[in-house]
């Protein structure tokens, strides 16, 4: 073949491709808490902000949080801060569309400075309002992964 030859291949389809990865320690430790059912955060020993997911560096100072210190346990209540109303499924790709629309959320927990995102559960648009309270519905079995918690219910 020469140099002006090129072949071209062109696929049409999924492809299928299982892998996994690490999420490092800070989100391994946090889903440590999920597995056993508790939500965790970790604080800023400078200015005090509490963020859950857990992070290494502080969102309001810059300030570095050490892997070993500073861990706080936190409540299954929180805000919701913000939501969104959508017929596209967020976690399964195999298929894109659902029956009924998914309630997509932003909750804060309850002493912490940071939101985390997850489903609205047995609520219509209707009875939805930013700053209604929810906890956690945690999944039967828990595994150590985000699916641990199915979303969050009107308290």
């Amino acid at each position: 073949m020469t140099e002006k030859e090129k072949v071209i291949v062109s696929n049409k389809g999924l492809v299928r491709a299982e892998f996994n990865f690490w999420v490092g320690r800070y989100m391994d430790k946090f889903y440590d808490g999920l597995e056993q059912k508790k939500l965790i955060g970790n604080k800023c020993s400078k200015c005090g902000a509490v963020f859950c997911p857990p992070r290494s560096v502080c969102g309001k100072c810059n300030e570095n949080l050490p892997l070993d210190q500073n861990w706080v346990d936190l409540p299954e209540t929180g805000t919701l801060q913000n939501y969104t109303i959508t017929h596209y499924k967020v976690a399964d790709r195999r298929t894109r569309t659902v029956k009924d629309p998914q309630l997509i959320a932003m909750v804060q927990i309850d002493g912490t400075n940071t939101a985390i995102v997850n489903r609205l559960l047995n609520m219509t648009p209707e009875e939805i309002k930013i700053g209604i309270k929810v906890r956690v519905d945690w999944s039967e079995k828990t595994t150590g992964a985000p699916s641990d918690i199915n979303g969050f219910i009107k308290v």
